[in-house]
């Protein structure tokens, strides 16, 4: 039985149920034989995410409105469905990756470019990529360094691509260019544009090979002289930067729902512990194994409370993007970083059974190092957090004089 959140109404429990039902039935299975037959996640994972589409549950579908083809179950839907495809160990990376190239176009695009872009991205027919990491920026992407310089009605595309997951097999790149490379104006310098791959000028230098199992076709991609049509731009020149942070923002959202593995990890070390006998008992009564069942439970019951309190700020519309930003980045952080160490702590449990393939953990354990990078990396993500803390006003109610210091306040009084 889901576990839902008290405050969800019957529509949307039943939207869970439903979910519930799809994976045990369609992608839990696909999940067991591949762990017992030790092969490779990548084989399925297009034949996986097209048959979530013919059910109806395509991350992006469950996210947008119903004129656009989708289901409009809002952020809580997108957040059941990402935790419940994630306890059932199908790799289904197509649709997520369309998820965050597409976002911008749901958040900010035009109605002529939803009916034209979003539309078959959600249906399905077409697949997206975002496109911000380059050879020399990464976490900076404020460094971006592929440039766009304004012809007449279209803008021509000079720079690289770099770790761009799907960028090889997408229809459209959600790319972000330099549109002020000499930054007259910082943080208003990037400017967002929707690029068909089919456009002359667009090379697929490398594709990247990588030890997780969650990305697929990672490419190293030039643009030379590509020809973008202006109303292809998303909001403005200039308005890059608002567009990718806010899209950052939500896929950090969907990155934290990671949790759903959380739930195998649980129940193959529920199982195991029970089972496995040592010294004369089963290990589930020693201390040292409880103490590690406890630290994988607090902390899936933690994420999956806090991602679902943000879904609800994000559906009711009370979430100010840029306080948002604070509170995504602080779901990702904890999520992936708990996902990885309750992996571990799975794996000290399960013990040497833990390093065979159909336990499911090794794998759970490279992609949650590798959701501590995507995303934006977890260590520059702190660093945001602790400078606008330090930013906000000192609330005097709480803090002693004598370490705050005097106020300005004080000093008139004297």
């Amino acid at each position: 039985m889901f576990d839902y959140m008290p405050w969800w109404d019957d529509e949307t429990r039943k939207f869970a149920d439903d979910v519930e039902k799809f994976v045990d039935e369609h992608l839990a299975p696909i999940g067991m034989e591949l762990l017992e037959e030790n092969k490779d996640p990548m084989e399925i994972q297009w034949s996986a995410s097209k048959l979530c589409i013919e059910h109806g549950f395509h991350p992006l579908m469950v996210l947008a409105e119903e004129q656009y083809g989708g289901s409009d179950k809002g952020y809580v839907g997108y957040t059941i469905l990402n935790e419940e495809i994630g306890r059932s160990n199908v790799n289904v990376n197509p649709l997520l990756t369309s998820v965050f190239g597409a976002g911008p176009i749901h958040l900010f695009g035009t109605e002529t470019q939803k009916q034209k872009f979003l539309r078959p991205i959600v249906k399905g027919e077409k697949w997206a990529s975002i496109t911000v990491t380059e050879p020399d920026v990464g976490n900076d992407a404020a460094g971006i360094q592929l440039h766009a310089e304004e012809d007449g009605d279209e803008w021509v595309l000079n720079g690289w691509k770099r770790y761009i997951t799907l960028g090889a097999l997408s229809d459209y790149h959600m790319l972000y260019a330099n549109t002020d490379p000499e930054l007259k104006r910082i943080y208003r310098h990037l400017t967002a544009f929707i690029v068909p791959t089919d456009i002359p000028g667009i090379t697929i230098e490398k594709i990247n090979h990588l030890i997780g199992d969650v990305e697929m076709a990672n490419s190293v991609i030039r643009y030379h002289n590509v020809r973008v049509p202006k109303e292809n731009m998303i909001l403005d020149p200039g308005d890059g930067w608002t567009v990718m942070t806010s899209a950052l923002n939500i896929e950090r959202l969907g990155i934290a729902s990671v949790v759903g593995s959380t739930k195998n990890l649980i129940e193959t070390a529920r199982a195991y512990g029970r089972r496995r006998v040592q010294f004369g008992q089963p290990i589930s009564r020693y201390n040292g194994v409880q103490f590690r069942m406890a630290n994988i439970s607090m902390k899936m019951h933690l994420t999956r409370v806090y991602i679902y309190y943000l879904a609800h700020l994000l559906d009711t519309g009370e979430a100010d993007m840029f306080t948002f930003a604070l509170k995504s980045s602080t779901a990702k952080i904890f999520g992936t970083q708990s996902l990885t160490e309750n992996a571990l702590d799975a794996l000290y449990i399960v013990g040497g059974d833990g390093y065979l393939q159909e336990t499911g953990i090794g794998g759970v354990l490279k992609n949650g190092a590798l959701m501590q990078i995507a995303g934006g990396s977890n260590d520059i993500l702190k660093l945001f957090i602790g400078r606008q803390e330090f930013k906000q006003d000192v609330d005097t109610r709480m803090v002693n004089p004598s370490v705050r210091g005097p106020t300005k306040e004080d000093v008139k009084e004297l």
